[in-house]
């Protein structure tokens, strides 16, 4: 995707403080809000708290864009420019996320993957909701750690997400330091690189996911509120974690029949730790915290 302009260098600290004088009214919170809502089934009902959230997202949109108010921004986002589109769906997505973030899942992974790997000739495994790739890296580490060389080779592994921002940082798997949070030594030694930042005034060290990790993946944008879920063929284990927790009801429900449909007999669903309470599904029998089986 096409950078968005970036702020003027030249632009005042006065003039960057005037934009937080520019206000939001409900109506335009109200579209803003519906948009989010249509394009990835976000919901963010009125309140204090997710006005202040909107409005403190959406500003730095309208600072990098020279935009003089919301309303101005909303004609403009109307356009359908898709570049455009992406940048708001970018600013309103929370991307939290870690390595081995709720470490039950990769212990529960770690246990079932051979037995997995036996069944089939080609495992496929799908990450609905990869993020900056902490997630994804973890699940090729696990795979890497719990199977033979010829059982990794016909190990495949999809990465997807809404967000193509950070899709791309993903697919370079370029790291921090505090980006490694959760990544003990010896993996960090085994399965990434150091390399130099490449912003010339920081002596911090960037972490880069190897060429090992790098080919068992492939990276793909997908959103999540599409009417169908069209594979060509279907996923023996599905993580979607943290991603219901912002749906309503309905939402929630149509996601998880669509994930469902693209789910092997005997595949697991892995959901995030306070998504567990959300799931009624007649084809889906739990096991633990978070974790389903498909009948």
């Amino acid at each position: 995707m096409t950078a968005v302009k970036k702020l003027d260098k030249n632009l005042s600290v006065q003039t960057i403080f005037e934009y937080q004088d520019i206000e939001l009214s409900r109506k335009t919170y109200e579209l803003f809000a519906k948009k989010m809502y249509d394009l990835a089934g976000v919901d963010l009902p009125f309140s204090a708290k997710n006005h202040a959230l909107l409005r403190n997202r959406l500003i730095k949109v309208l600072r990098r864009r020279g935009l003089g108010n919301y309303e101005e921004y909303w004609e403009r986002l109307n356009d359908g420019n898709q570049e455009m589109i992406s940048e708001f769906v970018s600013a309103l997505t929370t991307n939290m996320t870690s390595f081995f973030r709720e470490s039950a899942h990769f212990d529960f992974l770690a246990k079932v993957l051979p037995e997995m790997a036996q069944k089939t000739s080609d495992l496929r495994l799908w990450c609905a909701a990869s993020s900056t790739g902490q997630e994804p890296y973890t699940i090729a580490m696990t795979v890497r750690e719990n199977l033979s060389e010829s059982q990794i080779a016909k190990t495949k592994i999809l990465a997807t997400d809404i967000d193509e921002e950070v899709l791309k940082k993903a697919s370079i798997g370029i790291y921090e330091e505090r980006d490694m949070q959760g990544l003990n030594a010896n993996l960090r030694q085994k399965y990434f690189l150091k390399v130099k930042s490449a912003d010339k005034r920081s002596v911090e060290d960037r972490f880069q996911a190897n060429d090992v990790l790098h080919k068992m993946i492939r990276y793909a944008p997908f959103n999540l509120m599409n009417e169908k879920y069209v594979f060509q063929s279907k996923f023996h284990l599905i993580f979607c974690r943290n991603v219901l927790i912002y749906f309503d009801e309905s939402t929630t429900k149509k996601v998880i029949n669509n994930l469902v449909s693209v789910l092997a007999p005997g595949g697991y669903l892995i959901l995030g730790h306070s998504e567990s309470g959300n799931v009624k599904h007649s084809e889906l029998k739990p096991l633990s915290r978070a974790i389903y089986q498909k009948l």
